[in-house]
C-alpha cells in the first residue's frame, strides 16, 4: 500500500511539472509579427518569406511605407519613440501583447527565446542602433510607451490622435540598456540589414541570449 501511495504521489508530482513546463512554453500559434517596411528593402522582403515560413501564412501583419502617407505618419510617431528610422521595423507580439521591437533583419527562430526573456524581464525589448534597450513594463512611463507602441503596431492606428509628421525630432524614450554590445555588423553597403539611415546588421539579442544560456 506504501509503495502505491508513493508511486502516485510521484504520478501527481510529474503531472505538475509536465504542467508548469508547458505553461513556460511558447505556444507558436500566439505569435504574431507586424512589419512597417519598403517595396524597395530587400531586407524586408527576405523577412517576409522567413516569418511565415517559420510561423505559418498568417503571422505577419505588414505596413508598406512606399507612397503610403497614413503608413509613413505612423512610422513617423514610432520613430519619435524609439529612434528607429530604418527598415524592416518589426513588432513580435505575443497573446495579444507587445514583447520587442526590432529594426532589421533577425534570426526569426530565436522569436520564442526572445518572448521568454522579456517576460522574465517584465518589459519589452527595444532593438535599435546595434544595441539592445529593455523598456520597463512596470514603470508608469515604460508602461504609457509600450501601450503607444501597442496601439502603432497592432492597432495600427495613431496613438497621439492626431496626424503624424515626418521624423524631425530624436527619441526621448527613458529605457534600462539591457546591454551595449553591439550586435553583428556586416560590410558593403549591399550588405546592410536595414534599409535607410540605420545600417547596422542585427542578429537580435544574440550577446543576451547566449549570456543567459550561460547561467
Amino acid at each position: 500500500m506504501r509503495k502505491l501511495y508513493g508511486l502516485v504521489i510521484l504520478l501527481i508530482v510529474l503531472s505538475t511539472l509536465s504542467h508548469a513546463l508547458a505553461q513556460g512554453e511558447i505556444d507558436p500559434k500566439k505569435v504574431h509579427f507586424y512589419m512597417y517596411g519598403a517595396a524597395t528593402c530587400p531586407h524586408c522582403k527576405k523577412m517576409k518569406e522567413e516569418i511565415p515560413k517559420a510561423f505559418g501564412a498568417d503571422s505577419l501583419t505588414y505596413y508598406e511605407l512606399v507612397n503610403n502617407d497614413e503608413n509613413s505618419a505612423l512610422f513617423g510617431e514610432i520613430y519619435r519613440l524609439t529612434g528607429i528610422s530604418g527598415v524592416p521595423a518589426i513588432g513580435i507580439a505575443y497573446d495579444g501583447k507587445l514583447y520587442a521591437i526590432i529594426e532589421g533583419e533577425f534570426n526569426v527562430s530565436a522569436t520564442p527565446e526572445i518572448i521568454k526573456e522579456a517576460q522574465e524581464r517584465n518589459g519589452m525589448f527595444l532593438v535599435t542602433g546595434g544595441k539592445v534597450y529593455l523598456i520597463p513594463r512596470n514603470e508608469t512611463e515604460g508602461a504609457q510607451t509600450i501601450a503607444k507602441l501597442e496601439t502603432l503596431f497592432i492597432e495600427h492606428r495613431s496613438a497621439t490622435g492626431t496626424t503624424g509628421t515626418s521624423p524631425t525630432t530624436t527619441s526621448n524614450t527613458e529605457t534600462t540598456e539591457t546591454t551595449s554590445t553591439a550586435l553583428p555588423t556586416t560590410t558593403g553597403t549591399n550588405e546592410n540589414k536595414t534599409c535607410g539611415p540605420a545600417f547596422i546588421g542585427l542578429l537580435a539579442l544574440l550577446p543576451l541570449l547566449m549570456r543567459r544560456a550561460n547561467h
